[in-house]
């Protein structure tokens, strides 16, 4: 790929994150993201099927390395208090089941990774549980969707809990 092919998808990822900071993920247009990205929609089109797919690209791009591998679970818990206005327009205020999913099969391969490369060392709940599990890409999934559902409802519940709290409530929930 081109430097300039990847500043054009650079440019349509900075631009989803910077509409996200003021609307909901489903609300979002491709026309939106074109012009905040000052690309024509063909361009657009041409790296991505949908906005969705674009949201993929910034989990994998961006989102993913932002994950300490030796830390999994206070870095996603940083990452969400760092930007709370885009990942409320990710979760809280979307209703699309598809995105929900494609978030769950990305923190589900995380979980997995790290559990067989032994880095959950500080969550030993989970690694066990997926270490021990006779589908272990299943429990990954299952322990990633059960960890998105609390991270949205205290993201609903407007960060009642605070971060470390939160963390720690994780980390001893054996």
């Amino acid at each position: 790929m081109s430097k300039s092919q990847v500043r054009k998808k650079d440019a349509l990822a900075q631009a989803l994150l910077a509409l996200l900071h003021h609307e909901a993920v489903e609300k979002i247009t491709v026309d939106q993201l074109c012009r905040e990205a000052d690309v024509h929609r063909s361009t657009f089109y041409r790296y991505f099927q949908d906005k969705y797919d674009l949201l993929n690209y910034v989990f994998q791009t961006i989102w993913l390395e932002q994950i300490d591998e030796n830390n999994v679970v206070d870095s996603m818990i940083e990452m969400i208090v760092r930007d709370k206005d885009i990942f409320r327009n990710i979760s809280v205020n979307n209703s699309s089941n598809s995105l929900y999913v494609l978030m769950i099969d990305m923190v589900a391969e995380q979980i997995l990774d790290a559990s067989l490369n032994d880095r959950l060392h500080n969550v030993l709940w989970i690694e066990e549980t997926v270490l021990n599990a006779t589908d272990q890409k299943l429990a990954a999934n299952m322990i990633a969707g059960a960890f998105l559902t609390l991270l949205f409802k205290w993201v609903d519940s407007n960060y009642q809990m605070s971060s470390t709290e939160l963390s720690d409530f994780i980390k001893h929930l054996h």
